[in-house]
């Protein structure tokens, strides 16, 4: 356990030191749910509340999907190029402790940043997510955390080398899960048949927990939350780590 804290610690040190990253996890998600909010305002059988609450979970989701796929995977890949997943294998250390308190770090950012839309929303448009609504949102965000990124892990680790092909294939799938799914406007109305598919992807699940009007997807949540951790356990397996 005393390792894990000074993991989470050490994450969240430096991810404060790096204004690049305190931006796009605080005021970009704060700044596309104002412009989502104004644009699309009037969605919903009760037009301000009903779309407020409904984006704040999708801007939620969002942030979840991005850090997952691009700032776990990445940083964890980066880990393995310059040796130091190697050290880890050789210290009394899971990878799998070390990757968790990294997840654990993020989850802290993400209720930072639920706090702070909270706030926005309450202020400019009366409307915020109910207390009773507390334990979905939170463990929405540690699903949402731990399925997106196994899954960037996975991306990342299929092809070691960090380039722009390799990125241009995370940038295809992250935008593909989010347009596809119910993140920033209903597609289930929209499209039934993108609906139907969109809810075996992991972003409906993970959304179906943060909203607590929506039905929960347990058996494609479950599926999500074993599948990429075994996928990545295997591709780690099958990494050479030389001296």
């Amino acid at each position: 356990m005393t390792i894990l804290f000074k993991t989470i610690n050490i994450q969240l040190l430096t991810f404060l030191r790096i204004k690049q990253s305190v931006f796009f996890s605080f005021a970009f998600p704060l700044f596309l749910f104002v412009v989502f909010r104004t644009i699309f305002g009037g969605i919903g059988t009760s037009p301000d509340k009903d779309y407020t609450t409904f984006l704040l979970s999708g801007i939620i989701c969002m942030t979840l999907a991005s850090d997952g796929l691009f700032a776990i995977g990445t940083f964890i890949k980066r880990y393995y190029l310059n040796g130091t997943l190697r050290i880890l294998r050789r210290m009394p250390i899971s990878i799998i402790v070390f990757i968790t308190g990294v997840v654990i770090s993020r989850f802290i950012i993400t209720i930072t940043l639920v706090f702070f839309l909270n706030i926005v929303s309450l202020v400019i448009y009366n409307s915020h997510f109910p207390l009773h609504d507390a334990l979905s949102i939170i463990t929405g965000i540690f699903m949402g955390l731990w399925i997106f990124s196994f899954l960037g892990l996975c991306l990342s680790f299929s092809h070691i080398r960090i380039g722009d092909a390799e990125k241009n294939v995370v940038n295809l799938v992250y935008f593909f899960l989010l347009f596809t799914s119910n993140a920033l406007y209903p597609v289930d109305v929209l499209n039934s048949k993108i609906a139907s598919i969109s809810n075996y992807l992991p972003m409906n699940p993970v959304l179906s927990l943060l909203r607590t009007d929506e039905s929960i997807l347990i058996y494609q949540l479950i599926a999500w939350a074993i599948i990429p951790v075994i996928l990545f356990v295997f591709l780690l397996n099958k990494q050479k780590f030389n001296r």
